[in-house]
């Protein structure tokens, strides 16, 4: 059975991309100041699909190439395709985001970007009504630590909301071996929360009595208080002449709730050569407040990304 989770797919993966491009075209712009824009090829692969933290029974192992521009104003373009392994369409998915990255501080940077998401037909990853996403977000680096807190939210049939707060340091390590290369360590810790929507189910028991066959509860026309057969209208008891009657209803309504979805924990190894950049990268993801259906289970993820930069 698909969940929430399966059904939206990669739609959220453009959140990877936020602040990369602020990154290299800052980066760039230091390096180089006559030219207008940069662009970015990038291909990256990974042995199994994931979408904060929740995943699948079966593994969807893909690679990702994508293009990207990046003008020296911050206005950004990417376009990304999509293709797991084991599957029918050439294209499992396929994203087109437009976004803008700037600093409000020298240590505050902020980054918005909208996307557009199209699906192969006989991707498993497919939902229909998840077709936009906007974005945002906010990182401040406070020399020992660097945080971001990103937003995101889904157009669709089914509007939801996600947050993922993320520490992260940048290590470099050349140093210690003197070593001319640039390369590092990027140890990332990260929490996600989001809305999940559900059905509950609340079953109410009522209980009334009635007046049992053959007896008088007070409903004859006179109430029964002068019936000459019962004085003083009937028993004295007022539990004769009456039956309990008990009737269960069930209602069943959709909930939704924003709560904790998934830690993490993501220690990337970056290589810089010339225009090139390598990151092979461990991460390790533990999804929490699972609802009925949902399969996911912690497990390790390993990723390679490559991007030339030109």
């Amino acid at each position: 059975m698909k969940t929430f989770w399966t059904r939206i797919g990669l739609t959220l993966l453009p959140l990877l991309l936020l602040g990369t491009f602020s990154v290299q075209a800052e980066t760039a712009a230091e390096s180089d100041t006559t030219r207008i824009g940069w662009w970015v090829l990038g291909m990256e692969a990974s042995n199994n699909s994931s979408f904060f933290g929740r995943n699948t029974a079966t593994r969807y192992p893909y690679v990702a190439p994508s293009v990207t521009y990046v003008h020296r104003t911050g206005l950004w373009a990417s376009v990304s395709a999509y293709q797991l392994f084991n599957t029918e369409d050439y294209i499992d998915q396929l994203d087109m985001t437009l976004g803008y990255s700037f600093k409000l501080r020298k240590r505050l940077e902020v980054d918005l970007a909208y996307s557009h998401f199209t699906f192969g037909k006989h991707t498993p990853l497919v939902n229909a009504s998840t077709t936009d996403a906007l974005l945002a977000k906010t990182a401040y680096d406070w020399k020992y630590v660097y945080t971001s807190l990103t937003g995101s939210y889904i157009i669709g049939s089914g509007n939801d909301v996600f947050t993922v707060l993320e520490n992260s340091r940048f290590i470099p390590l050349n140093p210690i071996w003197k070593g001319i290369i640039p390369v590092g360590l990027d140890p990332k810790v990260s929490i996600t929360a989001g809305t999940q929507r559900f059905s509950e189910t609340h079953t109410a028991t009522t209980t009334r009595k009635k007046a049992a066959s053959g007896g008088s509860s007070g409903g004859g026309p006179l109430g029964g208080v002068l019936d000459p057969l019962k004085p003083g209208g009937g028993s004295s008891n007022p539990e004769d002449g009456t039956t309990e009657e008990t009737t269960t209803t069930t209602t069943t309504t959709n909930v939704s709730r924003f709560r904790v979805l998934n830690y993490e924990l993501k220690v990337p190894l970056v290589v810089y050569y010339g225009s090139f950049e390598f990151e092979p990268s461990w991460r390790y993801a533990i999804p929490v407040n699972k609802i009925k259906g949902d399969e996911s289970r912690a497990q390790s993820f390993y990723t390679l990304s490559v991007k030339y930069t030109f």
